[in-house]
Parts: C-alpha cells; sequence; structure tokens
C-alpha cells in the first residue's frame, strides 16, 4: 500500500475523476499545446547545422576517450590477473 508523506498534500482539496471532469482536463491541457505551438519561433535548418557539427566532433572525442580507457582497463585487468596468479602460486 502507497502511504503519501508529502506534507502538502491536502486529502480535501482531491476530486473524484468523473468522465466530465477528465475530458474537461483534456480539453484543457489541447488548447495548451495549441497554443505552444503557435507560440514556437521556427528555426532554419541551417542554423543548426553548427550545433549537429559539434556534437559529432564531440561523438568522436567520446570516441577516442572510450578506447584509452579501454585500453587501460584491459592493462588494469592483466596486472590484477597476473597478481592474482601469484598470490594462488604463493599460497
Amino acid at each position: 500500500m502507497y502511504v503519501c508523506t508529502d506534507k502538502e498534500f491536502d486529502v480535501s482539496k482531491v476530486r473524484k475523476l468523473t468522465p466530465e471532469l477528465l475530458k474537461q482536463l483534456v480539453l484543457e491541457e489541447k488548447d495548451k499545446l495549441l497554443t505552444d505551438s503557435e507560440k514556437a519561433k521556427e528555426v532554419q535548418a541551417k542554423d543548426f547545422a553548427g550545433t549537429l557539427a559539434n556534437h559529432i566532433d564531440y561523438i568522436k572525442a567520446l570516441k577516442i576517450k572510450e578506447a584509452k580507457l579501454k585500453r587501460a582497463s584491459r592493462v588494469l585487468s592483466s596486472v590484477r590477473r597476473q597478481l592474482k596468479n601469484k598470490v594462488i602460486k604463493e599460497l
């Protein structure tokens, strides 16, 4: 069972969700979406070309960094394996 621990939650403000209320809520949200879409300004694709190029460059840099980290991980794993074998032999 879920227990609400929010101190601002007031049971007296809870309303039963009726089909009429649900329809009203949906229509309000629809109106909000329509007015928000009218407010959005249109931007040319060429304005995003620089941003896209920057993202691609960042991805390439991340790939290089990932390769270095993988290489370092393999080295550490190898050293760990060697030390583990050494400890086992000494026992």
